[in-house]
């Protein structure tokens, strides 16, 4: 009777521990990261009689978890794709918001200065007319330094956030580590520690949510966790640790380094592979940096523009004209680990030729060689200072070394200082100091076709006449000319002299004059107001009009933004049936369960009755024997 007691008690058993496993899924139904868990059972084997072979019953051989390896990894996979996708996607939408107010953005801005010029050429003497070009140009400014001051908000916000996920890491990290431990201490039992291994699983793909991490098992049951490009976060129950800290090549800016014992290696998005980080370090470094550059490319068009302008007009009381807006200067840093000298310098030399772009200027002993971000474009030079994109770079002091790296902030640090500058109307240098005049005596029909002023000069203002000696050549005179003689004469070609360009058209007769004066009523005259005007449609900034460069950067906003959204889209959907696949190896059904327990709770009873059975039997044969 023994062995049919021992096939009953086996059997109960085995019943009991298949419902206390479906008892711990049916609880564990609703926990984030676990995995349904089943008994695996064995014939405990048999005994040879002459009748054959009796078994012993059943053997509980372990209980094992429901998971998948290649699910999981393509969950971790996903899950860090999709979050760098979406921790980009949230940051563009933010910039989107921002540049594409058609209420008071920019361009509305632009349109509204535009519209304040046409209406200045046409009543230069108005002092409401010039007061509303001084306020549209400030409104302007401050459009494009408010701008640009959210900009570089986002990003100290992506850099805030970057930190408090490298902290969350590291604490990651560490119980990865701490779970290898207890995991390997738990292999010497020859089980499976099923619930440690789940919420390893669980840290490991929390862990994906902020940069990829590829896992490794081992042989003891470890994880060796490596990053994607393939440094070693956790080797057993060591962790490395990530740390955010000023970058050498730019103190301004922050990087994420991996710290493994003396170790300091600097990370990328790229080598992040993925995760949060990733995502912001991307939007951060590529995505917003462009933009910057973008806003500022514009800024120092419209201010070189227009400065210039002013610079060859006079305003209202007949003086030079000054600068209309001011503009952020570029700045050179020296990188941390330099161990030269020299200090470098760079000024704006032509606004309207500026790249949308900073620089990295590296010495490699014998020359600078420098580097382009925007596109990577490449020069070198044996000496500075040198003209470069409109930018002139110069070295300050000392001297550098073999290895030295400079990095200038060009066009990111334009906008920032961006306002303008004129504290009056009057100051608006809406005409030209000289006009020009065709003498009442001539006999011919030449007279001027055009006049301008294209280069400040201290003669601008001094008479100037042109004395045709024939139909085809004439004399000069007057202070700063030269007073050349014989000069050839041709329809339509220009005429130069002290700053201004004149272009004559007609046959003239010998002693036909044509003379340049001072302007008597500056403040009437609108020849600089239409000349500024016609800047708004010239390629002023980056090859393209105001209004063009201002559209070509919402646009650059608009792809990086839908392009975002489009790739967060993309990698939710596949994490969202990266999930329906673990779920479905994994996941809990508790209608499956029920029928389970329903199942176990029959075999447990049948079990029951086996035992009873054979105590039953066992009494009978006690009670034949008289005992």
């Amino acid at each position: 009777m023994s062995g049919l007691l021992g096939v009953g008690q086996s059997t109960l058993l085995a019943a009991y521990a298949q419902l206390q496993t479906t008892g711990h899924n049916i609880a564990n139904a609703n926990t984030p990261g676990y995995s349904r868990q089943e008994a695996v059972l064995a014939s405990a084997g048999g005994q040879y009689t002459g009748g054959g072979f009796l078994g012993f019953g059943v053997d509980v051989t372990t209980v094992q978890r429901r998971h998948d390896e290649f699910v999981a990894t393509e969950l971790s996979a996903s899950i860090a794709s999709a979050s760098a996708d979406t921790a980009r996607a949230e940051q563009l939408a933010r910039v989107d918001n921002l540049m594409a107010d058609t209420d008071n953005g920019i361009g509305v801005a632009v349109d509204e200065f535009g519209a304040a010029l046409a209406d200045l050429a046409n009543r230069p003497f108005d002092a409401s007319a010039r007061q509303a070009v001084l306020a549209r140009a400030d409104a302007l400014a401050s459009r494009v330094q408010t701008a640009d001051e959210r900009l570089r908000q986002f990003g100290m916000d992506a850099d805030d956030r970057i930190g408090q996920a490298v902290t969350t890491v590291n604490d990651l990290l560490v119980r990865v580590a701490r779970l290898n431990e207890r995991i390997a201490a738990s292999a010497g039992a020859g089980q499976p520690p099923n619930d440690l291994l789940d919420e390893r699983d669980r840290v490991l793909r929390e862990l994906n949510g902020y940069l990829k991490a590829t896992a490794w098992t081992q042989d003891d049951g470890t994880v060796t966790v490596f990053t994607a490009g393939g440094e070693g976060l956790v080797v057993g129950n060591r962790a490395s640790s990530l740390a955010s800290e000023p970058d050498p090549l730019d103190p301004s800016r922050r990087r994420v380094v991996m710290v493994s014992g003396a170790t300091r290696l600097p990370m990328s998005a790229d080598t992040l592979g993925g995760g949060s980080i990733a995502g912001l370090m991307q939007f951060r470094d590529q995505d917003l940096q462009a933009i910057r550059a973008r806003l500022g490319q514009l800024a120092a068009g419209i201010a070189s523009a227009f400065n210039r302008q002013q610079a060859v007009g006079v305003d209202a009381a007949g003086s030079a004209g000054q600068p209309m807006f001011a503009l952020g200067a570029p700045g050179v840093l020296a990188a941390s680990t330099n161990t030269g000298t020299a200090t470098l310098s760079a000024s704006v030399v032509d606004g309207t030729q500026v790249v949308a772009s900073d620089y990295t200027i590296r010495h490699d002993g014998t020359r600078y060689v420098v580097t382009r971000g925007a596109d990577g474009l490449q020069r070198s030079f044996a000496s500075l200072p040198q003209t470069i994109d409109g930018l002139s770079i110069g070295l300050s002091t000392g001297t550098p070394s073999a290895g030295d790296v400079f990095t200038v902030r060009s066009a990111t640090s334009f906008a920032a200082g961006f306002s303008g500058t004129l504290s009056s109307g009057a100051r608006l240098a809406t005409g030209y100091a000289a006009s020009v005049e065709r003498a009442a005596s001539n006999a011919g029909d030449v007279s001027a076709s055009g006049f301008a002023v294209d280069t400040p000069h201290p003669d601008l203002a001094q008479p100037v006449t042109l004395t045709f000696t024939s139909a085809g050549a004439f004399d000069v005179a007057g202070v700063g000319t030269g007073n050349p003689s014989g000069v050839a004469y041709t329809p339509g070609s220009p005429i130069s002299f002290n700053g201004w360009v004149l272009t004559l058209r007609g046959t003239p007769q010998p002693g036909d004059r044509i003379e340049i004066v001072p302007t008597l009523d500056p403040a009437a005259d609108n020849r600089n107001a239409r000349a500024m005007g016609s800047l708004a449609d010239q390629p002023l900034a980056g090859g393209a009009s105001f209004v063009d460069a201002f559209a070509a950067m919402l646009a650059d906003v608009g792809t990086r933004t839908q392009s975002a959204r489009a790739a967060q889209s993309v990698s939710s959907r596949l994490q969202q049936d990266a999930e329906a696949a673990q779920a479905q190896q994994s996941g809990v059904d508790l209608d499956e369960e029920a029928a389970r327990l329903m199942q176990y709770q029959q075999m447990y009873q049948a079990a029951a009755k086996l035992i009873q059975a054979a105590q039953s039997m066992f009494d009978s044969l006690l009670a034949a024997s008289g005992r």
